[in-house]
């Protein structure tokens, strides 16, 4: 993939789930269905810098947050809204929440509510890989505030000691939920834990969707080789609040939370897309109609879709 084209894509991502997190927000707001969108606007470069390393055969395990992991592996809006609505179409036939979607098909790996428990399934996934010799990387997203639990020094510690073809991608944006990461750890700099598991740590921008690729691609490599395990931390910044039904700010600073809009990684991918790489406006004008329509086009069909059938509880959760 040329220069060019690897930024377009990458713009695409970035742009696809900004504009479907807007989109539902503004339809949670108009109450067309009950769902809080807890939303990673401002997050955007993470997942789809990091995911646009994988190959088809390898497996992600998204956050909370990262939407753009889940375009970038290959869903749609209309998969997204599909599952938002509950609609019996949707991947789950509406038996699940679209901020846990799933699709082992596509190598995205169902996670719980639970924070960080779908760590220690990754390894699963990625041991599983390891010991078919598919070749397989499995990435797994958690936040600053999924540091704290449990299911996140064991799964490090585990792929370390196994090698397994893992790369763990730490969303730090600052906050888990209201609780600033310096309340939360004496030593703040995230990265620093890897080497207590033996595996390399890496900070990188997490607004600069070009140093996530780049940092992402060293990562998968040494993964793919044998070389085991990478701790890639990208410090990022939501810009809504922890749920729609909370303010935008959510009692952060203001200041702080000024500082961070001025380095919206869409923004920051299409200046530099303009400027260094010579791709005209016209052309990002032409992705962002592109997405805009897909984007209703995806609202109109999920809103006619047909419901979630209670019917379909006997067959996919319960056991005769």
């Amino acid at each position: 993939m040329s220069s060019q084209a690897l930024s377009l894509e990458l713009y695409s991502k970035m742009l696809m789930s900004r504009k479907y997190e807007e989109r539902a927000n503004a339809l949670f707001k108009g109450k067309a269905f009950g769902e809080k969108p807890l939303s990673g606007i401002g997050q955007e470069a993470v997942g789809a810098g990091a995911v646009a390393c994988l190959e088809a055969r390898d497996f992600v395990a998204p956050s909370l947050r990262s939407k753009a992991a889940f375009f970038a592996k290959g869903f749609t809006p209309q998969d997204c809204f599909l599952q938002l609505f509950r609609r019996r179409e949707s991947l789950s036939r509406g038996l699940w929440t679209a901020h846990h979607m799933g699709d082992m098909r596509r190598g995205v790996i169902l996670s719980s509510a639970l924070v960080a428990s779908v760590l220690p399934v990754a390894a699963g996934v990625a041991l599983a890989s390891q010991l078919q010799g598919t070749g397989a990387v499995t990435m797994a997203f958690f936040g600053d505030g999924a540091c704290s639990r449990a299911d996140t020094h064991t799964t490090m510690n585990l792929a370390a000691v196994r090698a397994l073809p893992m790369v763990f991608i730490c969303e730090n944006n600052l906050y888990a939920l209201s609780t600033p990461i310096q309340d939360q750890m004496k030593n703040p700099h995230i990265a620093d834990r890897a080497a207590g598991y033996g595996m390399p740590g890496v900070t990188v921008d997490g607004q600069d969707v070009f140093a996530v690729y780049e940092a992402a691609q060293k990562a998968v490599r040494r993964a793919r080789d044998g070389g085991g395990p990478t701790l890639l931390v990208c410090e990022t910044y939501r810009y809504r609040g922890h749920t729609e039904t909370h303010d935008p700010i959510d009692g952060r600073p203001e200041a702080e939370y000024q500082r961070w809009l001025m380095r919206d990684p869409i923004a920051l991918a299409r200046e530099r897309m303009l400027s260094v790489e010579g791709i005209s406006s016209s052309t990002l004008s032409q992705i962002e109609v592109r997405i805009d329509t897909e984007i209703e086009q995806a609202v109109r069909y999920a809103w006619q879709a047909e419901d979630a059938d209670a019917t379909d509880l006997e067959q996919l959760v319960y056991a005769g």
